[in-house]
């Protein structure tokens, strides 16, 4: 019983060693018997006689000179020091960037317009003249096709001549010319003869509610039974895609050869047809293109009153140029109504819904539409408002309480007391007159514009008695424009010019240090002249005694110490010295696209400023007039502490200065336009009655030249003292010395300095 039970407890516990034990017993079975097979060849001769029937590659060592071979052991390695080849260069493809993002994403412009020229030549009483000076504006681009060539040629339009009175190959030139040049600029071509009446803003609506992606052939279509093709004329203008015209344009050339219709409009259509499948249709999608024949009319008060007349697109067979402006003249006022009617729309669903918005209609804000009031977070946030009246506005500024309404002041409060009684009589059917402005209030609001309130005192035309009305009215901002500019960039040259009188020598050295270390270190792209302005008793000492010789040695030592330093130097002697006057001697020393910087030796400069003159420069279009900031007195600021020697920009070191009119950029080219038309303005005086620097900006405003005119936190100018003539104007003299007093130091500084004086002048009493 003991051995039974003792071989059930050894069975239990060996039991897990059993499948061990059957398996490597199981292995050593199966590797007796596979041991004879691995002992005969099975078939690897065969395998070997594949494997070593393979190609293989030898070197080759070459043979000596009596041509045996050379073995491994014969090679002998040559250095060649000489002739390495050179490390190969992987010349890494440069990315092109088109020069405007639109062209990279493929955005097309609009609306290309064609005008055919078959009335004659082109001068200022031509249709032509009245359907570029109503249109042009309003689409991308505008091109006129005639026969001959327009002399001269008239100002503002694009004129391309085809020769030739065969009516179909000018026709087919015309389109061939539009494919080669345009056809990839815009997604809508719109082709018309120069006797048809188009409104640009209904035209551009009109191709808005048309996919760009169709084939589209637009117009008045005509029925050619005989050849089965539907056409358009181009007497009402007709409208071709951009899909179809790259469809259809390699084939023009082609069509064109194999015309034989008397007929150009119908053997585009047919052109089309064959390569396209398109015929002329007048609606497409529920849009319908109407036109409408003005043969013998000259726009009547009945033509007016016609309903037709509203919804047409085009007026064909208009005959006379005035007619186009009366035409004109009307579809604006349609379209300005229209914009009217759609304001008041909008506000009327605006005070429906807003029952349904948070706060109820207590939420509207006034004029419905607008931006709403801006909400003062604190005192500091408070905009205070301005009271004036008829003669007078008081508040301007902290330093002069009453000034009198004069300038835009006045302008802009005429307007809106016109524009205020003006809505009254519309309102209660011209039942007032006006009596006085007893009141009024004004205050700019950044969000929304300038807000009125004024307190009119009216007398009733029907009864002899006077009532007071109050109204608030809002002159609001416009919406941000992007306005077009033309291309500039910062790799033109600036020449800066600098006058310098006797009492500016150690200013003009100081500067010398900076330009040295800005522009001749850098190698910017800069010119520096000097002008030495001597008086008459300087002048006459100018060869034994040169006021300016210590100066003018440096100015050298520049020019031998760096190469290209563009440094030069001009002595001029006058009594009484303008920018105008020193301009018209430099003007003539300079190519006509040389971009000026005048300015004074007491300015910083630095590259970042100077970019931004190239950019804001531009010729034939703008001039640049920045505000620098002008330091305060140092020996008022800096009274109880050292001179740091650099400015910062803070209220309590200095100012941007307003009334600086002496640093000015602009290119030769527009300084010469605007001084002839500164001539015409006051023949025969001269550069006499200019004194003041603000005479060159006055110059530049009277021109058609746009003037920009900014602050430049890059453009620091050290203290001088503002000299004031008393031969300026009475106006320009006073400013003068308002700016003067406001550049010696901050209110709080001077307070604290007259102070101060007062506390010393006690002490001294009592001494």
């Amino acid at each position: 019983m003991v051995m039974r039970k003792c071989f059930r407890i050894l069975v239990g516990r060996s039991r897990p060693i059993f499948p061990i034990a059957m398996g490597i017993c199981l292995g050593i079975t199966l590797s007796l018997l596979c041991s004879p097979l691995l002992e005969s060849n099975c078939g690897l001769e065969n395998l070997v006689a594949v494997r070593t029937g393979r190609k293989t590659h030898t070197i080759f060592y070459g043979t000596d000179e009596h041509g045996n071979m050379l073995s491994e052991d014969d090679f002998e390695p040559i250095l060649r020091v000489e002739e390495n080849p050179t490390d190969r260069v992987v010349e890494k493809r440069r990315v092109v960037r088109t020069r405007f993002i639109a062209t990279e994403l493929g955005i097309k412009e609009k609306m290309f317009v064609a005008v055919v020229v078959s009335r004659g030549e082109i001068h200022s009483e031509s249709m032509t003249v009245g359907i570029n000076k109503t249109l042009a504006h309003l689409v991308n681009k505008i091109v006129f096709f005639t026969r001959t060539t327009p002399d001269p040629m008239p100002a503002g339009m694009t004129v391309v001549t085809f020769e030739g009175d065969q009516a179909i190959m000018r026709t087919f030139q015309i389109w061939k010319y539009i494919y080669d040049h345009f056809g990839n600029d815009y997604d809508w071509f719109f082709v018309m003869s120069d006797d048809t009446y188009v409104f640009g803003e209904t035209l551009i609506d009109f191709v808005n509610h048309i996919s760009i992606g169709r084939d589209i052939y637009m117009g008045i279509p005509t029925r050619e039974e005989d050849m089965e093709i539907t056409y358009c004329h181009k007497e009402s203008g007709y409208l071709v895609s951009k899909n179809l015209l790259n469809k259809v344009g390699e084939y023009w050339e082609e069509c064109m050869q194999k015309a034989w219709s008397s007929l150009p409009d119908l053997e585009v259509a047919r052109c089309i047809k064959e390569h396209s499948g398109a015929h002329c249709v007048d609606n497409y999608e529920g849009t319908t293109f109407k036109a409408l024949n003005f043969q013998d009319k000259v726009l009547t008060a009945k033509d007016i009153k016609d309903k037709k007349l509203k919804e047409v697109l085009t007026v064909f067979h208009v005959m006379d140029q005035r007619i186009i402006y009366k035409l004109h003249k009307y579809f604006t006022e349609v379209s300005v109504n229209r914009s009217y009617a759609e304001i008041a729309r909008l506000q009327r669903d605006i005070q429906v819904t807003s029952q349904y918005a948070p706060g109820g209609k207590a939420s509207i804000t006034w004029p419905i539409g607008r931006q709403p009031p801006f909400k003062a977070q604190s005192r500091f946030d408070v905009f205070g408002w301005e009271y004036f009246t008829m003669t007078h506005i008081y508040a301007i500024t902290d330093i002069e309480s009453k000034v009198p309404l004069t300038g835009a002041h006045k302008q802009d409060i005429d307007e809106i007391v016109t524009t205020a009684m003006g809505q009254l009589n519309d309102k209660y059917e011209k039942a007032f007159t006006l009596g006085r402005l007893v009141n009024g209030y004004r205050r700019f609001d950044p969000t929304r514009g300038m807000e009125y309130t004024l307190d009119l005192e009216l007398k009733m035309t029907a009864q002899k008695k006077t009532i007071q009305k109050r109204v608030h009215l809002l002159r609001p901002l416009n919406k941000v424009e992007i306005l077009p500019m033309p291309y500039v960039t910062e790799y033109t040259q600036v020449t800066i010019i600098i006058p310098v009188v006797a009492s500016k020598q150690e200013q003009v050295k100081t500067f010398l240090d900076i330009y040295t270390k800005v522009c001749l270190e850098s190698k910017e792209k800069v010119a520096l002249m000097l002008i030495f302005i001597y008086n008459p008793v300087q002048a006459r000492s100018m060869a034994t005694d040169d006021i300016f010789g210590v100066v003018k040695g440096h100015v050298s030592y520049l020019e031998r110490k760096y190469t290209g330093a563009h440094i030069s130097w001009l002595s001029v002697k006058t009594t009484m010295p303008s920018l105008i006057a020193l301009m018209d001697v430099i003007s003539t020393k300079f190519a006509s696209d040389t971009l000026f910087y005048v300015t004074n030796v007491h300015l910083e400069i630095n590259n970042d400023f100077l970019n931004r003159v190239r950019m804001n420069t531009i010729a034939g279009w703008q001039a640049f007039f920045p505000i620098p900031f002008a330091q305060f007195d140092p020996e008022i600021i800096y009274a109880d502490s050292p001179n740091p020697g650099t400015i910062d920009i803070s209220k309590q070191v200095g100012r941007f200065d307003d009334s600086s009119y002496e640093h000015a950029a602009f290119y030769n080219s527009d300084y010469k336009t605007a001084r002839k038309l500164w001539d015409e303005k006051h023949p025969g005086v001269g550069t006499d009655h200019i004194q003041s620097d603000e005479d060159l900006f006055d110059m530049f405003l009277n021109c058609k030249l746009h003037v920009f005119r900014a602050v430049d936190p890059a453009m620091k100018q050290h203290y001088q003292k503002r000299v004031c003539r008393p031969t300026m104007t009475e106006d320009r003299y006073h400013r003068c010395l308002a700016s003067r007093a406001d550049g010696l130091a901050s209110r709080s500084q001077l307070a604290v300095l007259i102070f101060q004086q007062q506390q010393q002048l006690k002490q001294q009493q009592r001494l």
